[in-house]
């Protein structure tokens, strides 16, 4: 896939979601206390062209296409 700003062809960092996993830190009811400092972080799903992805540099929602 591809992402292009549709402001400005040189943008080139947009924000999208992914889904990683880390380590936490909890009290004895689960409830989040702090990110495990040696946690490694796993991705579970890499972002997807279907996602919003926004231009970093300006915020114009980006154009993504699927590239084969």
């Amino acid at each position: 896939m591809i992402a292009r700003c549709p402001k400005n062809p040189e943008h080139k960092r947009f924000i999208t979601i992914a889904h990683v996993t880390e380590d936490w830190v909890v009290d004895e009811r689960g409830e989040f206390i702090d990110v495990y400092q040696h946690s490694e972080s796993e991705v579970v799903h890499r972002p997807h062209p279907e996602n919003t992805w926004t231009c970093e540099v300006c915020g114009a929602q980006a154009e993504v296409k699927n590239v084969i």
